[in-house]
């Protein structure tokens, strides 16, 4: 009964995302928990990828095949400016031109894809490793009153900012 539970919690948990995104303010104490489980997920999924591959020697190739499957979630801030909402969000490591923005039926869609760093020399072995290598997405929920249609983005210091006008 308790993995029941915990699928049916683990099924439902991004649409209570997407939810609490329009419908909760950022301090409110029922998202706090969701928020903690989605943080303690994300840690489990990177220490099972890390540890996985390394540990069953599976090749490169088809690690680098599986972790691009992946998405995690980055950090957000949505914030009312009063004529206009600003959407921060991290990126860091990521090449501008892997950014893909999409806002459409009042969904803001933001996916990014980090590559393998090319640093590391033949001889090199990675020790540890927490810097994300895959592809990072988040979908958020627009209020109402935003415009689709009328946004702009920039891209300065590992943090992608786009602003959505409001209507009038």
């Amino acid at each position: 009964m308790k993995n029941i539970l915990k699928t049916a919690l683990l099924a439902t948990l991004p649409m209570v995302a997407v939810q609490a995104d329009t419908n909760l303010t950022p301090n409110d104490p029922t998202l706090k928990h969701f928020q903690k489980l989605h943080e303690q997920m994300n840690k489990i999924f990177d220490e099972f990828d890390q540890g996985f591959f390394n540990d069953a020697g599976i090749a490169p190739a088809l690690k680098s095949h599986f972790s691009n499957r992946l998405a995690i979630s980055p950090k957000t801030d949505f914030i009312d400016k009063g004529k206009n909402y600003e959407l921060k969000i991290d990126l860091p490591g990521v090449d501008e031109k892997e950014i893909k923005v999409t806002v459409k039926d009042n969904l803001i869609s933001i996916k990014a894809k980090s590559e393998q760093r090319k640093e590391e020399k033949k001889d090199d072995k990675v020790i540890h490793q927490e810097r994300f290598i895959g592809v990072v997405q988040r979908t958020l929920s627009l209020p109402k009153d935003a415009n689709p249609e009328k946004y702009t983005t920039n891209y300065k210091n590992g943090v992608l900012t786009v602003n959505i006008e409001k209507r009038n």
